[in-house]
């Protein structure tokens, strides 16, 4: 990958970090207006997913949109308003956590566990059907991998070759159960392979080797070659939600050596490599704490949805 691309990575990396530590502090003063669950430690899987996207493709995401959404165009700003249930969220401050749709962007999350996977099965046969090129990516959890709603979007897929990718986050915990507990298969990718789809298992804190196994699989749902299952491996450094114990099933020193293994530090340590100077990673850190501040800010001014509001988009039979 190019010298240009890191950059782009680790900028986009480190806004999503920011935003992230942002929410969770504000989830610790309830401010944001539900549930809250953080992405840190996953950001490589986002920015390098949505390099190889187009506008006009579309992405379900489930229970950590924050960092899928602004993967895909969607700005700090419109994640804090939407977080926090203020107007000028990307639903203006309806949706919340779990819950938005950047309607613009192609962007579509919700909270049932696994719902994601059936749902991207479908919008994937709507663009076979329009014959465009334009694919669905899906994100999910490892917990997700034993719903009902897995083994019947996967088939489905499989039976009709959508042009879907199904991105699999394996963070090593299902909430607080670790993945090696309740998952049969390892890898989990081998369940592609089950429905007669590739299924791959990669590094996901690795920026570049994500864009080039995602770049690969794209171009063959584009195509017309059916769906393709990508395992990324990676680890959440915070909790499962903002308050969880996490003391309860795992470690200060398991955390801490995942913390080595992140995808900003490692994106970091090769850009050094290619001759980035300090001082020029200084100004871009610089530049994202001021930009993801300024978003804050303005989120926390806007104003909340009126009780008249919340029917704004509900169809009323006449």
């Amino acid at each position: 990958m190019s010298k240009e691309f890191l950059l782009k990575a680790y900028e986009q990396m480190q806004t999503m970090r920011l935003v992230d530590e942002i929410l969770l502090d504000l989830k610790m003063q309830d401010l944001v207006m539900d549930g809250f669950h953080p992405y840190s430690g996953e950001e490589a899987i986002a920015v390098a997913v949505s390099d190889c996207l187009r506008d006009s493709d579309y992405v379900i995401s489930n229970h950590r949109p924050q960092g899928h959404s602004m993967g895909k165009g969607t700005t700090p700003a419109q994640v804090f308003a939407e977080m926090c249930g203020r107007r000028g969220g990307v639903s203006d401050g309806i949706g919340g956590p779990m819950q938005w749709i950047d309607y613009e962007r192609n962007f579509y999350c919700g909270s049932i566990v696994g719902s994601g996977i059936t749902i991207a099965a479908g919008v994937a046969m709507a663009m076979k059907k329009e014959n465009k090129g334009d694919i669905c990516v899906c994100y999910f959890g490892d917990g997700a991998s034993n719903t009902g709603s897995f083994h019947e979007g996967m088939n489905i897929a499989a039976i009709w070759q959508l042009p879907v990718v199904y991105i699999l986050e394996n963070n090593q915990y299902a909430e607080a159960m670790p993945v090696k507990e309740f998952v049969s298969a390892d890898p989990i990718s081998k369940r592609g392979e089950a429905y007669g789809f590739e299924g791959v298992t990669i590094d996901g804190n690795d920026v570049e080797l994500v864009h080039e196994t995602v770049e690969k699989a794209v171009k063959a749902a584009r195509t017309g070659e059916g769906p393709y299952l990508i395992e990324c491996v990676t680890y959440r450094t915070k909790g499962h939600y903002g308050g969880d114990p996490e003391h309860t099933y795992r470690t200060k020193e398991e955390v801490e050596m995942w913390k080595q293994k992140c995808p900003i530090l490692r994106a970091k340590q090769k850009l050094v490599g290619l001759g980035v100077k300090q001082e020029e990673l200084d100004a871009i850190d610089q530049r994202v704490t001021e930009q993801v501040q300024k978003a804050k800010d303005w989120a926390l001014a806007q104003r909340f949805p009126t009780v008249e509001e919340a029917v704004d988009h509900v169809m009323l039979p006449l």
